[in-house]
């Protein structure tokens, strides 16, 4: 056995997660519940701010790997969660009788998504994968409009059963052919075609995660029909694990492969293009944010085809910003729609006249989402682009950024509505302490990455080293 207290910060999540158990079950109140789980939530960053540094195997050799990579994810995972407790303060979009079990799955997934990254054996691996998606399955089913939210677990289950499926399928061909399961013996295996598609079965649960095309299908139901709360932490914490564990499977299972590299870009041309002119025909925010995750995707895969250092790097920089960008935007669904019902495009019709700080929120996640300066989605985009054309990939610069001149049209059409469309209700929108909060973070972290990107990109650096 290694050193377990590199073990630390999942030992804290998982502790939130057991605290939010035994209040539920000893009848605390859901404020009381949430409180508690909010401190855990902060206590969780903190520990994983704390362990950037850290390095090694808390358990046996080979299955668990500590480093620079899996350390800076986490960071962005519990984040992800902190922030999509912060604004459950009062959700909404919740069944009431569920609400006191809430933070105890968003806790579980949160735990099996640091497992995700860390995992160097593919059976650690798929446990952990499966442990992430439970909690997010149950979360989706919470929605008070019983039918929409029945429509959305359904729905997510069952693309997630066939992926997980396809992906257990991957991970037994990469076994017989590697006779192995631990990443460090496999990538020492002769690549072979079966090799290939073991690979690209495997990834296939991950993609799923991610929301790549054709594998987004679960996507747009899911999110239009799962509570606010729940898509918040499905849309942010869960893509910073996917990319983690992307990049585990390509760049420690397999060396780059012909017939894998072409696979990977025909996938990210395809989720980058069909996420965003999907998108500019939705009148539900909700389905427009989702659509929007499939283009997001795209440009993620942009990096990690480039196969090399900065690629990595640059797919990690962008996982870990695209946490508050998108967060700010679901922030401002959740307020909007804390009766449970889905926020439209005429929903936001003069959020500017009704509430100061929504409406800049859903500007500064918008302009994060487009890539505008001088906000991190920005500074994310261009190291993606720089990266694909040090790898001599212009043409599929070219074709991300027709596609981001593309989605333009469709994130500046929402805050036209925020800003110089008349409310139709001109009530103002009261706002929480904790929401407003949550908000100023939000924002904060969009544009102080944006406009000082050193810290974080010297941290992906490290990290990308790390892995390859």
């Amino acid at each position: 056995m290694g050193d377990l207290t590199l073990f630390v910060p999942e030992a804290v999540v998982l502790l939130g997660a057991i605290v939010a158990f035994v209040l539920s079950v000893i009848g605390s109140s859901y404020r009381v519940n949430w409180i508690a789980s909010v401190i855990m939530a902060i206590l969780g960053v903190a520990m994983s701010i704390a362990w950037l540094g850290a390095a090694g195997e808390p358990f046996f050799p080979g299955i668990y790997r500590v480093d620079a990579f899996s350390q800076l994810l986490k960071v962005g995972i519990t984040t992800g969660l902190f922030l999509s407790v912060l604004i459950a303060g009062n959700p909404g979009s919740v069944r009431e009788h569920s609400r006191i079990d809430f933070p105890m799955f968003l806790f579980f997934s949160a735990v099996g998504m640091m497992m995700m990254v860390s995992a160097t054996e593919l059976i650690t691996l798929y446990v952990a994968l499966e442990l992430s998606a439970y909690g997010l399955y149950i979360l989706a089913a919470l929605n008070k409009r019983q039918r929409e939210g029945s429509e959305a677990a359904a729905k997510y289950v069952l693309f997630g059963a066939a992926s997980s499926a396809v992906t257990l399928f991957g991970i037994s061909l990469i076994f017989g052919v590697a006779r192995s399961t631990l990443l460090s013996e496999i990538i020492a295996t002769q690549p072979t075609p079966l090799m290939v598609i073991g690979v690209l079965l495997a990834l296939s649960g991950v993609l799923f995660k991610l929301a790549v095309f054709p594998f987004h299908a679960w996507a747009p139901d899911t999110y239009q029909g799962a509570p606010h709360e729940a898509v918040t932490f499905i849309g942010t914490a869960s893509k910073v694990a996917a990319v983690g564990v992307i990049a585990r499977l390509l760049f420690l299972a397999i060396p780059a492969h012909d017939s894998l590299v072409n696979a990977l870009l025909v996938l990210c041309v395809a989720s980058m293009t069909v996420g965003n002119l999907a998108a500019i025909v939705q009148n539900d925010i909700k389905r427009v944010l989702a659509y929007s995750t499939v283009a997001q995707a795209g440009y993620i895969l942009i990096g990690l085809v480039s196969f090399s250092s900065m690629g990595v790097a640059s797919a990690i920089y962008y996982a870990v910003i695209y946490v508050p960008i998108v967060f700010c935007a679901f922030l401002v669904v959740c307020v909007l729609g804390a009766d449970g019902s889905n926020p439209t495009k005429s929903s936001i019709a003069g959020l500017y006249q009704r509430s100061p700080l929504l409406a800049a929120t859903l500007l500064v996640g918008m302009f994060g989402l487009a890539g505008i300066p001088p906000t991190s989605g920005f500074m994310g985009k261009w190291f993606l682009f720089s990266a694909a054309i040090k790898s001599d990939l212009l043409w599929l610069v070219l074709i991300g950024a027709i596609n981001a001149t593309v989605s333009l049209y469709y994130y500046l059409r929402i805050i036209k509505e925020a800003y110089l469309t008349p409310p139709a209700d001109e009530t103002a929108i009261k706002v929480s302490p904790a929401t407003a909060i949550a908000a100023g973070l939000g924002m904060t972290l969009v544009l102080v990455m944006g406009i000082y990107p050193r810290l974080l990109w010297e941290l992906a650096e490290a990290a990308a080293k790390a892995i390859n």
